[in-house]
């Protein structure tokens, strides 16, 4: 493992004299350069970002996001997370996040990209108390489209864990090898086709779900696949496949947008959004 590197972070964040949010720890370096912080409304905004631009062989990310009772934070990373040729060591990325009691998280990440024989696990956790409520994004691509580089990856493994208020509410696993098969998510007369997630929750989102389904149906055409899972009466998430990037982009931005109504005092931010 000559050569890699091991980088562990964590934030969190809490509600001063005011009740206004601060980030009240903040620790990290080597992968993770943070920004410096700004308001809008009353949520605290910061950026994430890694220097190298991504992993290489053996490198290893531990990133863990405390949400204290009442505080409202939004994280994103405006580069993508590429993980590059890896000779002989796997890279692993730990993200865990912890969203107390009327707390409010929204996580805004670029799209992941397993490049050209990389070896990869992703691994990310996510613990809500009961009140808290979060809009959480998930983007994969097959690979380096611009470049060709779909499929060329040795082995990405991506593993998922929502409870709320103690329960489980999802549990996902997925392991692909293009020696074994490549992409599973094919569709008919695409090249490629990039997934994207956005996992809501919310203390009475089935109130919400007839708007939530209105969405999932706009959002379908030709050139995007979305569906809509109500898993809870609490926690729900949005699943889409596009052949290509820039129509994911625009979705996800389509979605966050219309979900004005159902998280009125957090609206769509464009800061937030990825160009």
């Amino acid at each position: 493992m000559l050569g890699s590197l091991q980088s562990s972070a964590e934030l969190e964040f809490q509600l001063d004299d005011q009740a206004r949010t601060f980030l009240a720890k903040r620790r990290g370096g080597g992968l993770f350069h943070f920004s410096k912080p700004y308001r809008y409304g009353d949520t605290l905004a910061l950026q994430v970002v890694n220097p190298t631009a991504g992993l290489f062989d053996g490198d290893r990310m531990d990133f863990d996001v405390h949400v204290r009772a009442g505080a409202q934070v939004a994280l994103t990373s405006p580069s993508a997370t590429r993980f590059y040729t890896m000779k002989r060591k796997r890279a692993l990325v730990r993200q865990r996040f912890h969203i107390e009691a009327g707390g409010w998280l929204e996580y805004q990440p670029n799209v992941t990209v397993p490049q050209r024989d990389s070896t990869v696990d992703q691994e990310i956790s996510i613990d809500l108390s009961s009140g808290s409520e979060m809009v959480f994004v998930d983007q994969i691509s097959p690979g380096r489209l611009k470049h060709g580089e779909q499929y060329l990856y040795r082995r990405f493994s991506s593993s998922f864990s929502l409870r709320h208020n103690g329960v489980p509410q999802a549990i996902e696993r997925m392991v692909l090898e293009p020696h074994l098969g490549g992409w599973p998510l094919v569709v008919p007369g695409w090249e490629v086709a990039l997934f994207g997630a956005v996992w809501l929750v919310k203390d009475n989102l089935h109130t919400h779900f007839h708007t939530l389904a209105e969405i999932e149906r706009d959002l379908q055409k030709d050139d995007l696949l979305c569906g809509f899972t109500a898993l809870s009466d609490q926690v729900a998430v949005f699943r889409l496949l596009a052949p290509r990037s820039t129509i994911l982009r625009q979705s996800l931005k389509e979605i966050r947008a219309s979900l004005n109504p159902i998280f009125p005092e957090h609206p769509f931010n464009p800061r937030l959004q990825q160009p």
